[in-house]
């Protein structure tokens, strides 16, 4: 469990540490969902599903900057949070564009 924490970004912290950041990742990402589903009306997929896409789009968004990123003078944390926010996003508006 440790490794895979590390592997996403998270420090080594103690156990209520990591349980209070995962809470306030889903309890966030589930506040988009649901503002994205009201934003998208017909053409969204529901909260849980939005959620679920701007999380997958956030994690390979922050992935790929991390892996790829151009250096910058911004604060690297801010900036790794503000591409994963817009590359979750990107995701869920790509997906409810090609919905069939």
């Amino acid at each position: 469990m440790r490794s895979l924490l590390m592997m996403v970004g998270l420090p080594d912290l103690p156990m209520l540490s990591v349980i209070l950041i995962v809470t306030m990742i889903v309890l966030t990402v589930l506040l988009f969902g649901w503002i994205s589903d009201l934003l998208l009306g017909n053409a969204g997929f529901g909260t849980l599903f939005n959620a679920g896409l701007i999380l997958i789009g956030g994690f390979a968004g922050a992935w790929l900057w991390h892996r790829f990123g151009v250096p910058t003078r911004l604060d690297p944390d801010a900036l790794r949070a503000a591409i994963a926010l817009a590359s979750g996003l990107f995701l869920l508006v790509v997906a409810a564009v090609f919905r069939p």
